[in-house]
């Protein structure tokens, strides 16, 4: 039963699920991390936040706070909404305060986010841990300022999985409720190889980096950022994940396609969904190269797809063209640091059949 949240992180994902879960009569506590509290200056006291859009109301929250104790403490279910730049410090985080019995949702995972949080978990010695969730993709378009979130997009299909994969029968039904769009897939891997970010963002802003560095959010990202060339790179990028995905055993379908049934994109073809995508057209471009698209997207995302690749056999030369290339303009090893690997994720030198075994049942292979 999900009934009390806790929302953890309250950027543009945070705020938008905590008006939207408080608009369909849940009790939400939305939490941010006390050196990011400028995001709810004001809530504290006045714990109400206005959506705009697909979503649309005006939701009161039970509490808003910076305290991760106060926010998790009596919560049936919390809910993950930050960057996966912040997951390992998140999950550490929590693991000194989580129970077994909570429902813990990571929307998004970001690829490997709830294998990451397992990991953790366990290495600071939960012997028992709670059912993970990990969304392949933000259930929202959205974007927030102050206390008002426009919610352009509450997205149509989002494949999903848990750790153990059984549990989805259980908690599955809840989910659902509260998030129609939401398709279950086998596993967290399945899952998690169903985010296109990293497909989708570094192209974009490696080839519009001048772009970037001088007009930044005076122009859109994907109506002046992408061009014939721009969707080549995010076709060879996009069919690169889907031989991981048929590598594991799963179904693989272009990420034009999933736009078009998510409520993005009217056309499946690479150019045109992510130029002309209705549900695209708000964004802009960050005023920056220094952001998520290439510290998460490339250095979490593609680095993953490329160390699954060698863990798999399965060739990802774009995705490693992609990777050098933002080392080169970042000036960063994002390689070598390793953030989002095979082996930051605990899945190294596991065979296919003892990869799969974990993901059922959450139970790591004895060797």
């Amino acid at each position: 039963m999900i009934d009390t949240i806790a929302v953890i992180g309250a950027g543009n994902g945070g705020k938008a699920s905590a008006v939207d879960l408080t608009l369909q009569g849940k009790r939400v506590r939305l939490f941010e991390f006390p050196e990011f509290k400028s995001n709810i200056e004001g809530l504290v006291e006045h714990p109400t936040l206005t959506a705009t859009g697909a979503v649309a109301g005006e939701g009161r929250l039970d509490l808003v706070t910076t305290d991760l104790s106060e926010a998790v403490s009596g919560a049936d279910t919390i809910m993950v909404c930050t960057q996966a730049l912040v997951h390992d410090r998140t999950a550490q985080d929590l693991a000194r305060l989580v129970e077994p019995h909570q429902l813990v949702i990571l929307n998004p995972g970001s690829t490997g986010g709830a294998l990451l949080f397992a990991k953790r978990f366990r290495d600071s010695g939960l012997k028992k841990l709670p059912t993970l969730v990990e969304l392949a993709t933000l259930t929202y378009g959205c974007r927030a300022r102050g206390s008002t979130v426009h919610i352009p997009v509450k997205v149509n299909r989002v494949l999903y999985g848990t750790l153990p994969a059984g549990a989805a029968a259980r908690v599955g039904p809840g989910l659902e409720a509260l998030y129609p769009g939401l398709r279950r897939g086998a596993t967290v891997l399945e899952a998690g190889l169903n985010n296109a970010n990293p497909v989708i963002h570094p192209p974009i802003t490696i080839l519009n980096s001048a772009l970037i560095e001088r007009e930044g959010e005076k122009k859109f990202f994907y109506g002046d950022g992408v061009s014939p060339a721009v969707a080549r790179l995010i076709r060879k990028l996009d069919g690169e994940r889907m031989a991981l995905l048929r590598a594991l055993g799963y179904p693989a379908q272009p990420d034009p396609v999933t736009s078009v049934e998510q409520g993005y994109a009217t056309s499946k073809d690479y150019h045109d969904c992510y130029r002309h995508g209705p549900g695209f057209a708000e964004f802009r471009f960050p005023n920056t190269l220094d952001n998520r698209y290439f510290h998460e997207d490339i250095g979490m995302g593609l680095v993953l797809f490329s160390s699954l690749g060698k863990m798999l056999k399965v060739p990802t030369p774009a995705c490693e063209a992609v990777i050098k290339m933002g080392e080169i303009l970042m000036d960063k090893d994002y390689s070598v640091k390793g953030l989002r690997t095979a082996e930051s994720l605990g899945i190294a030198g596991l065979t296919l059949k003892e990869l799969h075994v974990y993901l059922e049942t959450g139970e790591m292979p004895l060797h």
